[in-house]
């Protein structure tokens, strides 16, 4: 069976925002109340394992969770570079 494919348009996505130079502290995550349970996935990724290491201690150190950590950086990336 085929996984069910997400469609991922502008307009699913706020892009009117002008991009800022924030901290990684400053960016709010979800709140788990805005995003039903059912709309959540698994997103599987392959990474060296010193990759993964450093990332996982990275995040340990700043006392987020690791899909915390990656939620941010997409947003500061995507702040960065452009939606």
């Amino acid at each position: 069976m085929q996984k069910k494919k997400y469609d991922l348009t502008s307009e699913l996505v706020d892009i009117s925002s002008e991009p800022t130079n924030k901290l990684i502290s400053d960016i709010p995550l979800f709140k788990k109340s805005n995003l039903p349970k059912e709309d959540k996935i698994l997103l599987s990724i392959s990474i060296d394992d010193d990759v993964r290491a450093d990332f996982k201690g990275w995040c340990a150190r700043h006392k987020l969770k690791m899909n915390e950590a990656f939620i941010k950086g997409f947003k500061l990336l995507k702040e960065k570079h452009g939606h």
